[in-house]
């Protein structure tokens, strides 16, 4: 562990944990102990040099003065600061009373984007609700793209893996922006020099999405679709495929059969050129292009969905036939090929040239008023204000927020942001006053990823290496002097000691009486990888490791599983696309589509100086000629209405890349409904306009966060809305 008291300066190899890219970097510490400055690291073995600058400026967070640095509890005169221990008294009494009138499955946990990137914190959120008896764990995973949790549940998946990137012919991504968000498809770290590596060696890229974004500028094929008709587009693709026979035969006789590609075969019939160009509004001449040049010109390479289709509606459908492609074109390694990483911090496995059969998860186990099940072990975020709200004895009475910001995540923000009021105990492990934090009765900061050890990549993140990677990252600096800032896992830790429960921590029971150290338990969760922690550490900058090499195993002759890829309720599905009214919406002419911009993620990085000088505000991109047609300047104040009444207020700003007919805004901005912040300052919420009683996924409450239906006005400047939510 790096010493950060004072003397001179020095520098520190590290990684930046904000999200799955694993950027290495250096960080530059003063003599006062300070983290002063972080630059790319140049020698990193697994991103050579790449870093955003949402990475780049994270130390800004550190320093905000914005930041809490000691814990908070909410009086009826506002927030004042309180002990830690004390703190923990205090919630372990609330909570205790609660779990002996309604039990532990009134005791729920939100797991944010930011716990996942943090080895010890997950692996104790996922510890914490077992120990309390409690199944109601929501992540950011159902509200973002559990599309694909839905898919490898009900269609299967493949053991041994998809092919990899790096020797890919094409690659095929729908609704995703790597070259801003890092990550989509294949391209999970180092993006930009790694695609541009892989077109320079002749693969193919073909982007699908509403805009033309900085990704879909370095594609061989753009299909500029109309926003939420991915799924028709899919279809049609693959009706091509395999009108043309440019399937891989021998893959789906084995591994889908005769029936499933019957079904499969049937249901996509509809979907003909001409029918999906006048839908989709992508000519049909580049349809069949698509098709010929991922199928029938390239026998290795992956289709995959960002968040564009898994955010519209009917987004479960889309990654389904986005998988489809994968399978009839068979893009999965093969027995006798080598596995390019078979994991250094998990414990070695087989890999096998089978089918992983499906398993519909949802229709068993826990399951919410709602009627939703769950996904490998989470139930679905779509429907956390429900449970909170409902008014029988299965109300959810606590929660506690780790590393997320529900009050904006979640859909219908007015709703959600009534239920965590409705809460008895809301605690956030938050490091600043988010609109979440706002609401809660305690307010647990954590140390920032600078200031505790880790690992890079997080274990659990290890399959989108493409090759075996570790990084030990060690404490860079020290918390702030005068703070009292925690460790995540120690709260729980903490918590389980005062209710007299043991926490199991990755298998281990943690002693109740004395806490490990980070270290400790980070070792202790590691005690089964490949490479021991004490060798990964030994390497300061990460290494790429010489594991024991894997090669695809032989199917198992027990082994009978194959890709369901056309189940009853996806044909049902299929067919209902396929009879769709396409009259348009004349009320509501326009569609909002959610996009990222570069240095944010989610609300990440909206306290960070540096990122909100670039982006002061989330804007509403138009096509000019959209701006023309509505009479709209460059610039000008507008107010965005949907047909659930929410309005919210934006800058209209052109852009050329934009499809006619949509409006691109970023997604998780803005304050409470009830605060009317300033918009300059801090945008406006997407969410105010999100529906959840109508257009929600079957199976995973998926609401549409994309591809909203929507009408433009112009404001006057200094405007306020009617409903009072918001001004300029």
């Amino acid at each position: 562990m790096a010493n950060s008291g004072g003397g001179t300066d020095r520098t520190v190899h590290t990684a930046c944990r904000y999200c799955c890219g694993s950027c290495g970097m250096i960080a530059s510490v003063g003599g006062d102990g300070r983290l002063t400055s972080l630059v790319a690291d140049k020698e990193h073995p697994l991103t050579h040099g790449f870093s955003c600058a949402r990475g780049l400026q994270s130390a800004e967070a550190m320093y905000h003065p914005g930041r809490i640095l000691r814990p908070l509890k909410r009086t009826p005169g506002g927030f004042v600061e309180i002990g830690l221990e004390q703190a923990l008294d205090e919630i372990a009494a609330r909570l205790r009373g609660i779990l002996a009138e309604s039990g532990g499955e009134s005791v729920g946990v939100f797991k944010g984007t930011q716990t996942w990137k943090n080895v010890t914190a997950h692996h104790t959120l996922l510890a914490w609700p077992a120990a309390i008896g409690s199944t109601r764990v929501f992540t950011t995973i159902t509200i973002d793209q559990s599309a694909k949790q839905v898919t490898m549940r009900r269609m299967g998946y493949w053991n041994a893996g998809k092919h990899r990137l790096g020797d890919s012919g094409v690659h095929l991504i729908a609704g995703g922006n790597p070259f801003v968000s890092v990550a989509a498809g294949q391209l999970t770290y180092d993006p930009v020099k790694r695609l541009k590596a892989a077109l320079k060696r002749g693969m193919k890229l073909i982007v699908i999405d509403p805009r033309r974004t900085e990704t879909a500028r370095q594609a061989d094929l753009f299909l500029q679709v109309k926003p939420g008709e991915d799924p028709a587009l899919l279809a049609g693709i693959l009706r091509v495929v395999l009108d043309r026979g440019w399937n891989d035969g021998g893959f789906c006789d084995e591994y889908v059969g005769a029936s499933r590609m019957a079904a499969l075969r049937a249901a996509v019939e509809p979907f003909t050129l001409g029918r999906v160009a006048a839908r989709t509004g992508v000519d049909a001449g580049l349809i069949e292009r698509a098709a010929r040049m991922f199928a029938a010109e390239a026998t290795r390479g992956v289709a995959a969905a960002g968040t564009g289709p898994s955010m519209s509606p009917r987004s479960n459908l889309a990654d389904h036939l986005v998988e489809c492609l994968n399978v009839v074109c068979g893009r999965y390694l093969r027995a006798g090929e080598r596995v390019s990483n078979p994991g250094v911090q998990n414990p070695w496995r087989e890999f096998r040239a089978e089918v992983v059969p499906a398993d519909r998860e949802w229709e068993r186990g826990p399951k919410t008023s709602t009627g939703h099940g769950s996904l490998f072990g989470e139930l679905m975020s779509g429907v956390l204000a429900d449970e909170i709200l409902r008014t029988d004895e299965g109300r959810l009475r606590a929660l506690f927020v780790n590393g997320g910001n529900p009050a904006v995540a979640l859909p219908d923000q007015r709703k959600a942001v009534d239920a965590l009021k409705a809460l008895d105990l809301l605690v956030a492990v938050e490091p600043f006053m988010t609109p979440t934090a706002q609401l809660c009765d305690y307010i647990l900061p954590p140390t920032l990823q600078f200031e505790r050890p880790d690992t890079s990549a997080s274990p659990h993140y290890e399959p989108l290496l493409e090759v075996p990677f570790a990084q030990y990252v060690p404490r860079v600096v020290d918390p702030p002097p005068g703070s009292e800032v925690v460790d995540d896992w120690y709260v729980y830790w903490s918590l389980a000691r005062r209710l007299g429960i043991t926490l199991t921590v990755a298998g281990v029971e943690l002693d109740s009486a004395n806490p490990p150290t980070t270290e400790q338990l980070l070792a202790s969760i590691l005690r089964d990888s490949q490479v021991p922690l004490e060798e990964i550490a030994r390497y300061p900058g990460g290494r790429v490791f010489d594991v024991e090499p894997a090669v695809v195993l032989p199917r198992r002759p027990e082994s009978a599983a194959c890709f369901d890829v056309m189940p009853a309720d996806i044909a049902a599905e299929v067919a209902e696309v396929a009879a769709e009214d396409q009259a348009g919406e004349e009320r509501f002419p326009l569609r909002l589509v959610v996009r990222r911009l570069r240095g944010m993620m989610n609300s990440l990085g909206i306290v960070q100086p540096g990122v909100r000088r670039r982006h002061p505000y989330n804007a509403a991109y138009l096509n000019p000629a959209d701006l023309a047609a509505l009479g709209l300047a460059d610039g000008a104040e507008i107010e965005i209405e949907a047909d659930n009444g929410g309005r919210i207020p934006a800058i209209a700003e052109a852009e050329d890349g934009v499809r006619r007919g949509c409006v691109s805004m970023s997604h998780c901005w803005g304050g409470l409904p009830e605060d009317a912040l300033p918009y300059r300052e801090m945008g406006a919420s997407t969410n105010v306009l999100v529906r959840t009683d109508a257009v929600v996924e079957t199976i995973n409450a998926m609401p549409r966060l994309s591809s909203i239906p929507v009408r433009i006005r112009a404001r006057a400047k200094e405007e306020p809305l009617e409903n009072g939510r918001t001004v300029s």
